[in-house]
């Protein structure tokens, strides 16, 4: 998906990201209007109070996709990936500033994440293509998806909406205020200039309709799979999906300008990141055991269980518990 985008706003000049961004939300409101029309998929009609639950997070998230669309433009594929790794770190660090109840991240969490943001500094102490705004919109990005993250996991706003509902309503309220950014800033009119100047090759053609088939696909199956399993899981698959991107990028579209300390920090990075995603998985793992082991020592001491109305387990252990489809597994 990042090469695709990147073909897009760099090999074939289209730098109008939030264009892009446009027109992936147009194109699913039109594929999901039609697979629904014929019954392919199946969601509740739009409903104001549904839409006024979802709005916040739908202009976080797509505010996240805009500048690391913006940044992906300005900086290769590589690099990329090592500033939007730097997440874990934003909700580390917010939910010590405004949870200061949440219990403390391992030792593991720390000493990965802190190798992620090492890594980050240093790749960017020796990138030879260094751009600023490239970087910054990383980071915003990087705020973005975090404050994103944090705000659903507290009001719980997506609970209870399906994958293409929520992905109905992520494009359905996205639309009209990416439409009057794009048209502000005139990126709009020069998109459309440019565009049909592009639209003669091939090639572009391609590249352009894959961006948008690709991006709407991306949102659909994010959605689907922090649902059916966990915002852990798929951050783990970003994180693996993100060292094999980083391994190609050295290579493709333009590759990297050789700099050894870049090089070093975007293998730190990268590193970092694997053992996040490892110590995190684990650390789950080992909850979900202590747990089931705890219900088993309860349910024997009750003598099988036949009374005492649940062994003295609350409701929501006794049915699993509910979890928020997008919570965050860093803390």
């Amino acid at each position: 998906m990042g090469f695709v985008n990147k073909a897009v706003l760099t090999v074939y000049g289209m730098r109008e990201s939030n264009f892009l961004l446009l027109a992936q939300m147009c194109l699913t409101v039109l594929v999901l209007g039609a697979l629904r029309a014929a019954n392919q998929v199946s969601f509740p009609r739009i409903n104001v109070a549904t839409a006024k639950k979802l709005a916040p997070v739908a202009i976080l998230y797509n505010a996240n996709v805009a500048f690391a669309l913006a940044s992906l433009s300005k900086v290769s594929v590589p690099t990329y990936n090592t500033l939007k790794r730097l997440t874990p770190a934003v909700v580390l660090l917010a939910n010590k500033t405004l949870r200061p109840q949440k219990p403390d991240p391992s030792r593991g969490v720390v000493g990965s994440i802190s190798l992620v943001v090492l890594g980050c500094i240093v790749a960017g102490a020796g990138d030879l293509a260094f751009d600023l705004a490239g970087y910054l919109s990383g980071v915003a990005s990087c705020l973005l998806q975090a404050t994103y993250l944090i705000v659903v996991e507290i009001t719980g706003a997506e609970r209870g909406v399906g994958s293409a509902e929520l992905l109905a309503y992520n494009a359905l309220l996205s639309t009209p205020i990416v439409f009057a950014l794009t048209s502000a800033t005139g990126e709009l009119a020069s998109a459309v200039t440019r565009l049909g100047t592009l639209s003669e090759g091939a090639g572009f053609v391609t590249c352009f309709v894959g961006a948008l088939s690709m991006g709407m696909l991306l949102n659909y199956s994010q959605f689907l799979c922090t649902m059916k399993n966990s915002a852990l899981t798929t951050t783990v698959v970003g994180v693996l999906k993100g060292v094999a991107s980083t391994a190609l990028g050295f290579v493709l579209l333009g590759g990297v300008k050789f700099s050894l300390w870049h090089v070093v920090g975007i293998t730190l990075n990268s590193v970092g990141g694997v053992m996040y995603s490892y110590v995190t998985f684990h650390e789950r793992r080992r909850a979900r055991a202590k747990l089931k082991e705890s219900r088993s020592d309860v349910f024997e001491r009750d003598g099988g269980g036949g009374g005492g109305g649940g062994g003295g387990l609350s409701a929501a252990e006794r049915g699993g518990g509910h979890r928020s489809p997008r919570g965050v597994g860093v803390a």
